[in-house]
Order: structure tokens, then C-alpha cells, then sequence
């Protein structure tokens, strides 16, 4: 009993309580490092922004014709998706098959705005492309040479 008592004495005495509260102190510095990352303290990051949310919206059809006499103008959109059309001004047929907008656009026709489509996403605009697949003149039903100038744009 005497041995254990010497030892147990010797250890308290030679054990420095001030000792683990250094190494705990220096074990949470330690954490408290790592768990910064590097970054500065001093200047925060400040957090991305997301991408922003689909906005939905009408894109108008501008057709370009090169003819003061075309009475019948077939055109297609296509792209990314569209929801609906509806034409502007002519009339005429409008339709979506299979996600493809066909248009038929009759009457005096001009160039400029002759259809607008509804779509998801008003940032997908660029994906959106149209085509003039055939014109007739007003007068005789003849139909028009395509490698004149027609052209077809989808613009917001």
C-alpha cells in the first residue's frame, strides 16, 4: 500500500494542470485554422448569386422579303421549346407540330413583325431560328424565287 501511495503522489506532483489547458488551447487553434480554409477573416466571401430563374415571354417573328407583291408566305421555327404562336397583322394559319411552328401568312405582305412566339425562357432567344420554306405572288399564285433575300429572324 505504501508503493502505490508513493507512485500516485509522484505522478500528481509531477502532473501540470496549466500543461493540458495549453494543449487543449493549442489543439482548438489548430481547428479553428483548418477550419477557415486559408480564406481572409478580416474580408468575408460574399456568396454567388445562382442563375437567375427562366423568365417566360413573347419573341417576335421578323420576316424580310424582298417582293412588294407576295401574297402567301409558308414559314417554320424551330429551336428550343415554343409553347404557342399566334400571328400579327396578316392574316393566315398557324400551328406547332411535333415542336416545330408552322406558319402560313397570306394577305399583303411586308416585311417586318408577322408572328410572335410564346417561350419558357426569353434568355433562350438565340436558340430560336425560322425559315421561309415557300412563297406565291399576290396576283398570280406564282411562287417566288427563295435565294432573292427572304430571311427570317427571331428577336425579342
Amino acid at each position: 500500500m505504501t508503493y502505490t501511495y508513493k507512485l500516485s503522489r509522484r505522478l500528481a506532483s509531477s502532473h501540470d494542470a496549466g500543461s493540458d489547458a495549453r494543449r487543449i488551447a493549442l489543439l482548438l487553434l489548430l481547428l479553428l485554422a483548418i477550419s477557415c480554409g486559408g480564406d481572409d477573416l478580416a474580408s468575408p466571401t460574399t456568396p454567388q448569386p445562382g442563375p437567375s430563374p427562366a423568365v417566360a415571354g413573347w419573341l417576335s417573328v421578323m420576316l424580310t422579303t424582298p417582293n412588294a407583291d407576295d401574297g402567301a408566305i409558308q414559314l417554320s421555327l424551330s429551336g428550343a421549346p415554343i409553347d404557342s404562336l399566334e400571328l400579327s397583322g396578316n392574316p393566315g394559319f398557324a400551328s406547332l407540330v411535333d415542336g416545330t411552328g408552322r406558319l402560313l401568312v397570306t394577305g399583303n405582305i411586308r416585311s417586318g413583325v408577322v408572328a410572335r412566339i410564346w417561350v419558357p425562357d426569353l434568355r433562350a432567344a438565340a436558340r430560336y431560328h425560322g425559315s421561309v420554306d415557300a412563297a406565291a405572288a399576290r396576283s398570280s399564285y406564282a411562287l417566288q424565287d427563295l435565294s432573292r433575300g427572304y430571311a427570317v429572324q427571331v428577336t425579342r
